[in-house]
């Protein structure tokens, strides 16, 4: 589970992107993350995002009846980005509403097929600006035999980072650099806002909204090494509910054609944590 934004400390934690950086809790069961992220939930002066006020524990919501709750299927989104084994976890989804006795509500998301791009944009962006640090002095890996300093923070930069890493550092440059500025970095946070307000939208009508979480099962590793475009998209369900700083968690609800489990994503509003967890703890229940 992935709380929501502010929620849980990120100090002690190498930023990537500190807009979007949340901690979160894996673990064997909904009771396992409720009672964890309870114990680490809190305000943190040490972090300047952390949420300042007292949210409410998850541990209680988890064994309190659901009264005919409001769910939210993006149907738009599922007819635009689906994959075989995505089918699964949306039908699935429809019916885990029916068994829970809940009010399904058809809701749309149209900038959602938007949501990857901003979110790169703005996530390396922020890691071009986060990571600058790391030069071989202060933080880090430290080259050595560096003739100069400005030999230092080069080998200490090109020899930290790995090819990935690089690749999103030079991406995030160029979206800062002059004359590219607003037509990347800028767009993209107009576009974060518009999704957080669909995402607002949506939670008027619903109590949570059900997605999946991936649209494949865990691929070999490796396997899209050649295609960095392609490993991007498998963030196309996930990313949105970053951007809007959403709770979300997923459990496992199919399994596709290699055995691997499908994950199904029970999304909340902000700070609707303690919902999130009382929908997911019943579909647990109705799984088990």
């Amino acid at each position: 589970m992935k709380p929501s934004y502010g929620l849980c400390s990120r100090y002690g934690i190498i930023a990537y992107a500190s807009s979007l950086d949340q901690a979160g809790v894996l673990g064997a069961s909904v009771a396992d993350v409720a009672s964890t992220l309870d114990v680490i939930i809190g305000h943190d002066p040490k972090d300047t995002t952390s949420y300042p006020k007292e949210v409410s524990k998850l541990t209680p919501a988890l064994t309190q009846p659901l009264d005919r709750p409001r769910i939210a299927i993006p149907k738009d989104l599922r007819d635009r980005t689906s994959t075989d084994e995505a089918n699964l976890v949306w039908a699935q989804a429809e019916a885990l509403v029916k068994e829970l006795g809940g009010e399904l509500v058809e809701v749309s998301l149209p900038s959602l097929d938007y949501a990857l791009p901003a979110y790169y944009i703005i996530a390396l962006s922020e890691a071009s600006s986060n990571l600058a640090r790391y030069d071989g002095v202060r933080y880090g890996y430290r080259a050595e035999e560096a003739k100069d300093l400005l030999d230092l923070y080069n080998r200490s930069r090109a020899e930290g980072f790995g090819w990935e890493v690089k690749r999103r550092i030079m991406m995030g440059t160029f979206s800062l650099s002059s004359g590219y500025y607003d037509q990347y970095f800028n767009r993209a946070l107009k576009v974060r806002r518009i999704i957080a307000e669909e995402f607002q939208a949506v939670f008027n009508k619903a109590d949570v909204l059900l997605m999946p979480t991936a649209p494949s099962g865990a691929f070999e590793i490796g396997a899209h090494n050649n295609d960095p475009v392609k490993m991007y998209l498998e963030d196309v369900y996930t990313v949105p509910i970053n951007l809007a700083g959403l709770p979300a968690l997923s459990l496992p609800v199919a399994k596709d054609s290699r055995d691997m489990p499908l994950g199904l994503q029970v999304v909340g509003p902000h700070l609707g944590d303690a919902k999130v967890t009382q929908v997911a703890a019943a579909i647990e229940r109705l799984l088990s």
